[in-house]
């Protein structure tokens, strides 16, 4: 299993709410920074675990899950984020994130189903193999997810919601149970299943940044994207994963790559010209997913991240991100920031 470097760069962020260097997160979690510096790159399960313990340890709070997940960031949804706060409602939003979380890693999923009542129910499932291996952390995970879905729905639509219940599968002491109540209201605990369950009004609810166009070309990428996750058998996918390794925001040549595949460079340009690929397009997708992970982070610029993935100029950045998303890199960067009334 793995999990996106993003993740374990947003519990390490977090943690600066409570006075704790980022720095310290990774040091006793025995992570390098280094090595999660690509935003669409990915790591090893357990080192999501041992971040969740070193976060636990450092803060010395048990229900730092549910204080993460009230910081509202788009970077932790990454090349999601987009496709998500332009869903047309809140049921879109919550569909879309179940069904492209798995470009974020494997540890964890979300199941969206609607009743026969019309409500929305959305499931919180980490990884068996996580839950066995660490309970703690699974739970702390599934108390930031929930968390985290009830403070970005607020964020999207403008005013702040509940659920109609919330239920979470371990249990907790009543003396602690405030901390959940105050934030879903009615909650259950030692249950089957994480679980929140939504009306059909507040799920119906349109988003203040809802943008048709921009959820339909972001939809296709996003399953263009996971259709390659599933298929990782193709030069295509092997030559992303190795741009998605690179320890540096710069542009390999078509000849380092091909050394890595134990291949020609000539040989290389053959495959991927069979798949209908060329070099130039992956390299320019790769760059344009990495631009959606920068532009997701709430103080990077548009001018920073042109700059950091190696274009020429912002117009040739603008030109390259509007070919490929339909929109320009302003237009996705304010897309995620809608402004509360």
């Amino acid at each position: 299993m793995q999990v996106h470097n993003e993740i374990l760069r947003a519990i390490a962020r977090n943690c600066e709410s409570y006075g704790i260097k980022e720095e310290a997160v990774y040091q006793l979690a025995g992570v390098n920074p280094d090595s999660i510096a690509i935003p669409d790159g990915m790591q090893d399960w357990k080192q999501g675990i041992r971040m969740w313990e070193s976060a636990l340890t450092l803060t010395n709070y048990q229900f730092i899950g549910i204080s993460f997940g009230k910081n509202i960031t788009f970077s932790v949804l990454g090349w999601i984020a987009p496709l998500t706060s332009s869903s047309p409602s809140l049921k879109f939003a919550w569909k879309s994130f179940a069904d492209f979380f798995p470009l974020m890693g494997n540890m964890f999923e979300y199941q969206v189903t609607e009743l026969p009542d019309g409500n929305i129910k959305v499931l919180y499932k980490p990884a068996p193999a996580w839950v066995e291996t660490s309970p703690l952390t699974a739970a702390m995970a599934a108390e930031h997810a929930m968390s985290l879905t009830i403070s970005l729905s607020g964020y999207l639509i403008g005013r702040i919601i509940k659920p109609v219940y919330a239920s979470f599968s371990h249990p907790v002491e009543a003396k602690n149970q405030s901390i959940f109540t105050d934030l879903f209201g009615l909650t259950l605990f030692g249950q089957k299943e994480n679980m929140l369950v939504f009306d059909a009004v507040t799920a119906a609810s349109p988003l203040i940044s809802a943008n048709e166009l921009m959820y339909a070309n972001m939809q296709k990428l996003c399953t263009e994207k996971l259709m390659q996750l599933k298929s990782q058998t193709s030069f295509a996918s092997k030559v992303l994963q190795i741009l998605s390794s690179k320890q540096a925001y710069y542009n390999p040549k078509l000849e380092e790559v091909a050394a890595m595949l134990n291949i020609s460079a000539r040989t290389l340009q053959r495959k991927l010209k069979e798949e209908n690929h060329t070099y130039q397009s992956l390299l320019e997708e790769h760059q344009i997913e990495m631009a959606l992970q920068l532009l997701s982070r709430p103080h990077m610029q548009v001018q920073e991240v042109a700059f950091m993935l190696g274009f020429t100029s912002l117009q040739n950045f603008s030109r390259a991100f509007k070919r490929k998303t339909g929109f320009s890199p302003t237009q996705v960067k304010h897309s995620q920031q809608p402004v509360l009334s």
